[in-house]
C-alpha cells in the first residue's frame, strides 16, 4: 500500500512495488488541480506561516482587498501606488478650503510658524506658557484692552481717587435708595432756589 504526502496526499509507492501508471496520472491530476485554485479572499491572514497554495493566496488576496479599500481584491484601486509616489514628490495637492479637506498652503503655515505671544502686527495670538498673551493699547470700540490701558484709565477697585468724570445726580423721589443727589445751597431770601425731584436743599443763613 503506498504511503501519501503530508499536505496534499499524493501517492508515494514504495520501492518494492511496481511503478503503476494509473497512480503517477492521478497524482498529476491533484497536482493540475492543486495548481488552479479557486481564490476567496475572505479569510485574513492567521498567525501561522505555512498554509496550503489556495489558503496563502486567499490571504494575499484579503490583504490586497484591505489595501485598496474595494470590495474584492481585484478591482482597480481609485489612487494607485504610483499615483502616491507622484503625489509626495510633485506636491500635486489642493489647499483646504472652507468647503472641502486639503493639504495646508504655504502662506497659512507661515501664519501658524509665526504665531507669537507678543503684540507683534499682522501675528496670530499665541498664549505664552502662563496661559497670556499680549496686544497694543486699543484705540477702536472694539479693540481687545490690555491691563496698561485699564490701570491708566479705570480706578481700581477700594483705591481713593479725585473724580474726573462728569457725575449726573439722579432725579427722582426713590429715597431709599443709595444714589448720588444734587445739593442745592439756600444763601438768602425768604423763596427757595428752584430744585428738582430727589435734590437735597441746604439752608446756609
Amino acid at each position: 500500500m503506498p504511503k501519501t504526502t503530508e499536505n496534499y496526499g499524493f501517492k508515494k509507492p514504495l520501492y518494492n512495488e511496481n511503478a503503476d501508471v494509473a497512480v503517477l496520472n492521478e497524482n498529476m491530476d491533484s497536482l493540475d488541480e492543486i495548481l488552479t485554485p479557486s481564490i476567496s479572499a475572505n479569510t485574513a491572514p492567521t498567525s501561522v506561516s505555512k498554509g496550503k497554495l489556495s489558503t496563502v493566496l486567499g490571504w494575499f488576496a484579503n490583504r490586497i482587498k484591505a489595501i485598496t479599500g474595494k470590495s474584492s481584491w481585484y478591482t482597480n484601486p481609485s489612487v494607485t501606488l504610483e499615483d502616491c509616489k507622484n503625489h509626495i514628490q510633485n506636491g500635486t495637492h489642493a489647499n483646504a478650503t472652507v468647503a472641502s479637506s486639503g493639504f495646508m498652503s504655504a502662506v497659512d503655515k507661515q501664519k501658524l510658524d509665526y504665531a507669537t505671544s507678543e503684540y507683534s502686527a499682522n501675528r496670530l495670538i499665541l498664549r505664552d506658557s502662563y496661559g497670556r498673551a499680549k496686544v497694543q493699547t486699543p484705540s477702536g470700540s472694539y479693540d481687545i484692552v490690555n491691563k496698561s490701558y485699564v490701570d491708566n484709565n479705570f480706578v481700581s477697585k477700594n483705591t481713593d481717587t479725585t473724580m474726573s468724570a462728569k457725575l449726573t445726580a439722579q432725579s427722582n423721589t426713590a429715597y431709599s435708595t443709595k444714589q448720588v443727589r444734587n445739593i442745592v445751597i439756600w444763601t438768602s431770601g425768604d423763596t427757595p432756589p428752584s430744585t428738582s425731584s430727589g435734590d437735597v436743599l441746604i439752608k446756609v443763613f
